[in-house]
């Protein structure tokens, strides 16, 4: 939780705001940041996009996009990081797509398989992780990535 709070510092230090779409962390990233006191002047909001039509009618990613690409794809997770700056305007945000298992939910990915992508000055980086097939491990590491590759960045 250190990670959490010095980044939270950066980011008021820094007068950012930030917003989260999430599919398979399922509002994890979210919630974490609340969790901590003081957030109400730099966290937007965000959103728990964990089917494909969310994706499309919250976020407005092109339903051909998913149908091409795969939810669980860097093409989506970019986009849906891209969706929720615009939907909050703010300055950093932060999305997350995978199958975090036990099952596949997605024929074309992997199990295990995330992307985590961040946009900060209008720049995103997505970043692909290959997890194992324990579902509450998968979604707590992809928490802590999202929060370590922001802090690289910022």
């Amino acid at each position: 939780m250190d990670l959490i709070i010095s980044l939270i510092e950066k980011i008021k230090r820094r007068n950012l705001t930030i917003a989260v779409a999430e599919s398979c962390t399922g509002g994890k990233v979210a919630s974490t940041i609340v969790s901590n006191e003081g957030v109400s002047n730099i966290f937007l909001g965000g959103v728990v996009t964990y089917s494909d039509n969310s994706k499309v009618e919250i976020l407005k990613i092109d339903k051909n996009k998913i149908q091409n690409y795969g939810a669980v794809s860097s093409e989506i997770a970019k986009d849906m990081c891209i969706g929720v700056k615009k939907l909050f305007n703010s300055d950093i945000s932060i999305s997350t797509t995978g199958n975090v298992g036990p099952k596949l939910g997605d024929k074309s990915s992997s199990l295990g398989k995330v992307f985590i992508a961040i946009n900060f000055n209008n720049k995103v980086i997505v970043e692909e992780y290959n997890f194992d097939d324990d579902r509450n491990a998968n979604i707590s590491n992809a928490v802590f990535h999202a929060f370590s590759l922001l802090n690289n960045i910022l």
